[in-house]
């Protein structure tokens, strides 16, 4: 048989085929892309809930910490916490911890979306279920009906409000926070004002403050409601002795607009007078509260369920 068709070893080892550019075996590029895929899955696997602390900290602009973040990025708990803003020289945090847990589902045909389960036993009536998207050239976040029946609310006292600065903490507030979560989307898109739907109630029970001698003010709620224009509502409950109501609006990536008032209820001026002169612009027995440009007329929302 002729060698030539049959090939020597020398021959065959030296082949194109089987040698890089460089002439080094094929075997050791496929053994460093390997070891490098490896450590990049590994790096996703494992990576450190503090990424997630950090990416929440500037996503929030310092307002919604995960204080001491224990785990990883897909399974971790840390304490939950409220700032004024990036370096924020005081923060309020919640007693307990946080829990989440990441995974991937596939909610509508191929598309996949990372499902985020959150639970604070004592601060949350029930576990949160949330989707992370893509969508338009952006992202996606929309709360997921729960498996547990009624509205998901999240009860925390009045004092976790200090964390956001001022006027929180000049009025050092106490009583009872319930938040009811029944409609909320968030979409940003790079280079794009950020969307929302929301639809929430806030509730403080038996609010008090430190700049007033009552032992209760009386009991409020605030609502959000709508989208991508949202409406602001707040009101006070039958029994208050310091009255507030005002209307506003806010579009994410704009200011708020808000205009209120606040008086006191009849025997309750000279108690209140302090108070009052803090919350706002005196005119006559009236506190006038002011937020952004006066507002421009808009359509009417429909009222939360």
């Amino acid at each position: 048989m002729d060698r030539r068709l049959s090939g020597s070893p020398r021959e065959k080892r030296s082949a194109p085929w089987a040698t890089g550019a460089a002439g080094r075996p094929l075997s050791r590029w496929s053994a460093a892309a390997g070891l490098l895929l490896g450590a990049l899955v590994a790096l996703g696997l494992y990576a450190p809930a503090a990424w997630l602390s950090d990416a929440m900290a500037r996503l929030t602009q310092g307002r919604v910490l995960l204080i001491e973040p224990q785990g990883t990025v897909w399974h971790g708990q840390a304490t939950l916490g409220l700032g004024s803003g990036p370096d924020s020289p005081g923060v309020a945090t919640l007693p307990g911890r946080v829990h989440w847990h990441l995974g991937l589902v596939w909610p509508s045909g191929f598309t996949p979306a990372v499902m985020v389960h959150l639970e604070h036993p004592g601060v949350l009536s029930q576990p949160l279920r949330w989707h992370l998207m893509r969508q338009a050239g952006g992202w996606q976040v929309a709360l997921q009906p729960g498996s547990a029946p009624g509205i998901p609310t999240l009860q925390a006292p009045a004092t976790w409000l200090t964390g956001l600065g001022a006027p929180w903490n000049t009025l050092q507030p106490s009583g009872r926070l319930s938040l009811e979560i029944q409609q909320l989307q968030w979409g940003f898109t790079p280079g794009a004002p950020p969307s929302a739907q929301m639809a929430l109630r806030l509730v403080i029970l038996n609010a008090a403050s430190r700049v007033s001698t009552l032992p209760v003010l009386g009991h409020y709620e605030f609502t959000i409601q709508g989208g991508p224009d949202m409406a602001l509502a707040l009101t006070s409950r039958a029994g208050s002795s310091l009255l507030l109501e005002g209307q506003g609006r806010w579009t994410p990536g704009r200011q708020v607009e808000f205009r209120g008032q606040a008086s006191a209820a009849p025997g309750r001026e000279e108690a209140l007078s302090n108070l009052l002169n803090i919350i706002g612009r005196r005119e006559g027995a009236r506190s006038i509260i002011a937020l952004g440009r006066p507002l421009e007329a808009r359509p009417a929302t429909a009222p939360l369920e």
